[in-house]
């Protein structure tokens, strides 16, 4: 019993003497960043120990100071990265928007109908740290219904999981992820989906930027003349910010995809479901008049004009496409 006590009792002495160690040596370390404040290897020393410390505050400031003295020092950036990552709290972002549109060739075809639709969608998406690593969940539930062309009424169901890692020497970050998805369409239900993609992200100009390799395997329902098959694309958003005034952008938003999805046509109707094919095209965005705070707080009111082009190996998926819209977008 009385060894029990004295081993307790010498543990928590040795204990209680290792924090004022570490603060002797942090008091050293600060010492020489006082007589030499850009000496590069005492301030890494010092953020190193900050950092081990869980005094991630003290350890960014101190990277901040290195890269001011010196913009070029890797080890400075790889850890300015790495603490940001670990020191912004978790949140979730959840964004509401519901609007109409008028849209001239709702059908994607080489002729086109003009025609009115309403949609809503609802996105949340999730930030936070878990076992030192920054992770992000998305969620997007997405709905449109048209005025005369009820047999393109349609809705998706979507969720990606992964990792986000900022890409060294840049304002990037680069996100590898799992996705599964669903949609309804002419009141079937569409495909099932599951993919593996990789996302790079970033701000220029405080214009929002994004590329997107994805690959996966889509599965139709019977229903449809398309059967189960693999896909990969390539998409991406860059735009400018505040072109013409405060608070408008203009977007450029380029894909190219190859579907490798068999299918029967059936009876020569109209497929609008994914086949075999190698396409691309672009879509191209005017936001303008967009009302920050309008009807409310984080509540804004947005008009937008997109051109859309397609082509295809296919000549049923060779199209253009304008779309006005009108909507509100809140979010919490």
């Amino acid at each position: 019993m009385r060894r029990s006590l004295a081993l307790i009792l010498a543990t928590a002495l040795l204990g209680g003497a290792a924090v004022p160690a570490a603060a002797d040596e942090m008091s050293a370390i600060y010492a020489k960043i006082l007589a030499n404040p850009t000496d590069p290897a005492a301030n890494l020393q010092y953020a190193q120990l900050a950092e081990a410390q869980g005094d991630y505050k003290r350890a960014l400031a101190t990277y901040e100071r290195m890269l001011l003295n010196d913009p070029t020092n890797r080890q400075a950036l790889k850890g300015l990265q790495r603490v940001r990552m670990l020191v912004e709290p978790a949140k979730t972002q959840k964004t509401f928007e519901a609007g109409v549109a008028s849209v001239s060739n709702p059908l994607l075809e080489p002729t086109a109908t003009p025609d009115v639709y309403a949609y809503g969608s609802v996105s949340v998406r999730d930030e936070r740290v878990a076992g030192g690593q920054r992770f992000r969940s998305n969620f997007n539930l997405y709905g449109e219904g048209y005025a005369n062309t009820s047999s393109m009424d349609y809705a998706s169901l979507s969720a990606d999981f992964g990792p986000v890692w900022n890409v060294p020497k840049t304002e990037t970050t680069f996100r590898p992820a799992i996705g599964v998805g669903t949609a309804y369409f002419d009141g079937h239900v569409y495909y099932g989906d599951i993919n593996a993609s990789g996302l790079f992200e970033g701000y220029l100009n405080g214009a929002y930027q994004w590329l997107r390799l994805r690959a996966g395997y889509r599965s139709y329902d019977p229903s449809f003349t398309s059967g189960a098959g693999g896909y990969a694309d390539v998409s991406g958003k860059f735009a400018l910010a505040d072109i013409l005034g405060e608070n408008d952008s203009l977007s450029f938003a380029p894909w190219f995809r190859w579907s490798g999805i068999n299918g029967t046509p059936d009876n020569g109707a109209t497929d609008f479901a994914t086949g075999l094919y190698i396409e691309g095209g672009a879509t191209i965005e005017y936001a303008a008049l967009t009302f920050t705070n309008l009807l409310g707080p984080q509540t804004d009111f947005r008009l937008a004009y997109r051109y859309e082009w397609n082509n295809s190996t296919d000549v049923n998926h060779i199209w253009q496409n304008q779309v006005a819209t009108v909507s509100v977008v809140v979010r919490r």
